[in-house]
């Protein structure tokens, strides 16, 4: 779990639960899915994503990677949004949305790591392709000043391909998709004969892999050949928590119809 010490001090006198988000961001989704479905009083700290209100100093103090979310608890800072789904689980046991069997908890797991390990090499290349990279443009400064305080590695390689005019190829969408079409048969093939990704109850998967769909379905991805996989997405989306803490937030964010005035 990659608890840190921010670098910005004013957030460790911070009290109760304080979440950095972004209305569009699936990794923020799914931690304001889980506060939501626990019934856990939180408060919003969103970041614009178009504005670059993520790429500052006082942000990179809090996240040193620059993404959202960033969870702060009573001045503790937790990033990494799968992590924050664990200690939110953890820390608030009154309901709770992981699992109590041994061999349960490894499959958990399991599916909580491919959510991570996706997450920029399918995830985030295929809507850069489709949808981000023409929206979330820098200017000179703006790259310049991420150049300075990014120190991710594979952050840098990520959107080293998307400044100095360059951009995601036709390739880099071609082997994201690949990638979650591969993992999404393994979910559609957990999916037969049962209701959730982990059975028969709803859980931490359900909750970490609903609102990547959401962000992918944004892009035009092909979910046709995983009919348990939009089954179980129907479901999800009459959940009012999900329709509150995904569907609504993306609503106020409408890329596409910005996308739409820049074509």
């Amino acid at each position: 779990m990659v608890m840190i010490t921010p670098t910005n001090a004013a957030v460790r006198s911070l009290e109760g639960l304080h979440l950095y988000h972004s209305a569009r961001s699936n990794c923020s989704a799914r931690v304001r899915l889980l506060l939501d479905e626990k019934h856990l009083d939180w408060t919003s700290h969103a970041l614009d994503l178009l504005k670059k209100e993520n790429i500052s100093e006082e942000y990179f103090g809090i996240n040193p990677k620059g993404l959202v979310p960033a969870l702060v608890h009573d001045g503790t800072v937790i990033i990494e949004s799968n992590d924050i789904l664990v200690y939110l689980d953890e820390t608030f046991p009154e309901t709770r949305f992981g699992v109590a069997r041994e061999d349960d908890r490894a499959r958990l797991d399991t599916w909580l790591q491919k959510s991570t390990d996706l997450h920029i090499p399918a995830i985030k290349t295929f809507q850069y392709f489709k949808m981000n990279a023409a929206l979330l443009q820098k200017t000179q400064a703006e790259e310049d000043l991420y150049w300075k305080l990014q120190k991710d590695p594979d952050l840098r390689a990520f959107h080293g391909k998307h400044s100095g005019g360059k951009t995601f190829t036709s390739d880099d969408a071609a082997a994201a998709v690949e990638l979650l079409n591969g993992v999404f048969a393994e979910i559609d093939q957990a999916l037969v004969g049962h209701e959730w990704m982990m059975g028969d109850d709803y859980s931490l998967a359900d909750i970490s892999w609903g609102p990547s769909m959401t962000t992918l379905l944004s892009g035009g991805f092909d979910f046709s050949p995983f009919p348990h996989v939009e089954r179980w997405y129907d479901a999800l989306c009459q959940r009012p928590e999900f329709d509150k803490a995904v569907i609504q937030w993306r609503k106020q964010a409408n890329w596409e119809k910005l996308l739409k005035k820049q074509g």
